[in-house]
């Protein structure tokens, strides 16, 4: 990749996960409310876990693994807290690692508890809020040591509309948080359901983004019910799936009607599917979009109210002029174990090869930079554009 004047990092990462402080909800939850929220539990082997309540611990494992990050998981260390790498949690660790892989700025999802938005564990319904409301101001508090390069996500509770719209509001005034994560199907009704237009009206007022990011489909068990190897691969060949419903999901509700300015992001659900999609909701809407009501053309929602991330999807950049280069955006997915770090700028200079300069820009920087108003870096800067 070539090197910009006003920009001597390589990329910006459309999709990064901040792994939460272990003791975040003892010291912040309600005193009566500690043992149903988050907690660190050691497993019967020694290896540490995420449990919430009481549904099943979900071991540290492939979501700390960036990089090998457990060093000398070749001796099989222990994947513990102590071993854990200081960057997926610390901030200053964090812009240090980033510079490592010459990455200029972040956009940073939940880590642990993304199992709340995917459906994967039930939590007490007078718990839910407050573990959420936690999280939200840590990440708030975390992007606040550099927002240039570090853009926050708050999580969406959904048990009501109200709920919804008021987390966002609270949220807004917290300064550092950009857009709200939503479960890939809510609590109290799908996403098509008219009552959750005041979500997308107050995203739309407030100038949040809004995202899904991939994990359980609709139709699947949850990952501690599956029963054997071959249904976890279902889960993690076809997690993408629950993306594809919930953007249907909101597509159809009218929400891009009624709020032209509402953008939604496809987090961690790749690209090669996003022309199939694409073209088949404009047959669906030059065919039935009449009777159905349906004012808002899909062709005109991609690049304007839809955008999608990836991580390396050869096939999906292939079709990239299906998609529209103004909808994809490049992502390093740290700290996970499919992550490109350290080597997201090889990685880029191999996938993108056979992009022009422009389009290789284009997805790596600008589009995820024009999204959340990221600042350029100084031009003095470290070069860390070449692989």
């Amino acid at each position: 990749m070539s090197q910009r004047n006003s920009a001597p990092f390589g990329a910006i990462s459309a999709d990064d996960h901040l792994q939460e402080p272990v003791t975040l909800w003892q010291e912040r939850l309600p005193a009566k409310l500690v043992d149903l929220g988050p907690k660190l539990v050691e497993l019967p082997g020694g290896d540490h876990a995420f449990q919430i309540g009481d549904e099943p611990p979900k071991p540290l494992d492939g979501l700390v693994m960036a990089g090998g990050a457990i060093d000398g998981k070749g001796d099989r260390l222990k994947v513990r807290w102590e071993n854990v790498r200081p960057g997926f949690w610390k901030p200053a660790d964090r812009l240090a690692d980033m510079e490592l892989d010459g990455v200029w700025a972040t956009v940073l999802y939940p880590n642990m508890i993304l199992d709340i938005t995917m459906n994967q564990v039930d939590v007490a319904e007078e718990a839910l809020l407050p573990i959420l409301q936690v999280y939200n101001d840590h990440m708030s508090e975390f992007c606040s040591h550099d927002p240039s390069r570090l853009v926050g996500y708050g999580i969406l509770p959904t048990q009501s509309p109200e709920q919804a719209v008021a987390e966002m509001k609270r949220v807004r005034e917290l300064d550092h948080i950009q857009g709200m994560l939503l479960p890939v199907e809510p609590v109290l009704s799908d996403w098509i359901d008219p009552c959750w237009d005041s979500v997308w009206a107050t995203a739309s007022e407030l100038g949040l983004k809004l995202s899904v990011h991939g994990g359980k489909p609709r139709w699947l068990a949850r990952r501690s019910e599956l029963d054997g190897k071959g249904e976890m691969m279902v889960y993690m060949h076809l997690g993408y799936s629950s993306v594809v419903e919930s953007l249907g999901q909101i597509l159809w509700s009218g929400a891009f009607d009624r709020y032209p300015d509402l953008v939604v992001v496809s987090v961690e659900a790749d690209l090669g599917w996003v022309p199939h999609f694409k073209r088949r909701a404009q047959k669906m809407f030059d065919r039935h979009g009449e009777w159905a009501g349906a004012r808002c053309d899909p062709s005109e929602t991609f690049g304007r109210n839809l955008l999608f991330t990836f991580e390396s999807d050869p096939i999906g950049l292939r079709l990239r002029d299906e998609i529209g280069v103004d909808s994809i955006m490049w992502a390093a997915d740290y700290p996970h174990s499919a992550s490109s770090f350290p080597g997201s700028m090889q990685q880029i200079s191999d996938d993108l090869a056979g992009l022009s300069e422009s389009e290789r820009e284009q997805i790596t920087w600008r589009n995820v930079q024009n999204l959340y108003g990221i600042p350029d870096p100084p031009s003095d800067g470290p070069d860390r554009t070449s692989a």
